[in-house]
């Protein structure tokens, strides 16, 4: 009997912390275990990069991104650029961390929680105009040495039609390879690439065929929990509905590449 008021403040204790737990889920906070989201990106414009000035990342996914969070009462970390492959790996294996701008395909399918769509993307072979390469379709380019970057969805595309890959760290490389001929062929996807050729000394690469077309997306650990997951996807889809997602791509002048619907939640993803 002598501990029964001790029994009795930790009753009231988990029935105060039971109470707080279900008003959060009920009002819609997010509770993650850190208090925060922690993002990762790519140097990869016009979608994301680092601006050289204030140190602050910018771009397309950056905007939706922040859009959403702010509209879902999410706290985030200011947005960080990581090498492609090391992002993947971080938010593959550390809780209340999302890449943003991954391409959903039936490989990574398993590997995260997705929050989109929020853009499409075409992915395309470029090549010297000089060469007379001509593509028709996909296969055409298995005798030729493609350039790539490390972990890219167009990695397991390419190879399963026996395509020869050279993988990179970042996209900005390729182009130079293309050009002193390490490469016979580059493979990215089309907004980055536009982006990209636009410095001095490229104009002699161009697009040659495009080879899939995916769905972007914002790709979580697989810690998120699915009602948090059902919950940004509905902003995601509100986004879409009142054209801000698409208004955002308009400001950053590729408006004809927003995506024109939301996607079913439990929809996979094929190339």
């Amino acid at each position: 009997m002598t501990y029964q008021p001790g029994w009795r403040r930790l009753a009231v204790s988990m029935a105060l912390k039971g109470l707080i737990a279900c008003l959060l889920c009920g009002s819609g906070v997010s509770a993650h275990a850190s208090g925060k989201l922690t993002l990762y990106a790519l140097e990869w414009a016009p979608y994301s990069w680092k601006d050289a000035g204030s140190g602050k990342v910018l771009g397309i996914a950056v905007d939706i991104v922040d859009e959403l969070m702010q509209r879902a009462g999410v706290q985030v970390d200011p947005i960080d650029t990581v090498p492609w492959a090391r992002g993947l790996a971080l938010t593959g294996a550390t809780p209340d961390t999302c890449q943003v701008m991954v391409g959903r395909t039936p490989e990574r399918e398993q590997k995260f929680k997705w929050i989109g769509p929020i853009g499409y993307s075409r992915w395309m072979f470029f090549g010297l105009r000089e060469s007379k390469i001509t593509l028709r379709q996909r296969h055409d380019a298995r005798p030729y040495l493609v350039g790539t970057i490390i972990d890219d969805l167009s990695v397991p595309i390419l190879k399963s039609n026996h395509i020869r890959v050279a993988e990179v760290a970042a996209d900005h490389l390729n182009p130079p390879k293309l050009l002193r001929r390490r490469i016979d062929l580059w493979a990215s996807a089309e907004l980055p690439a536009r982006y990209l050729m636009r410095a001095p000394g490229l104009g002699g690469i161009a697009p040659l065929l495009t080879f899939a077309t995916i769905p972007m997306f914002l790709a979580c650990n697989n810690s998120m929990r699915d009602g948090e997951v059902a919950r940004l996807n509905s902003i995601i889809g509100t986004m879409i509905d009142d054209k801000s997602i698409e208004r955002i791509y308009h400001v950053h002048g590729f408006k004809s590449a927003a995506p024109a619907a939301a996607m079913p939640q439990r929809q996979r993803t094929i190339p």
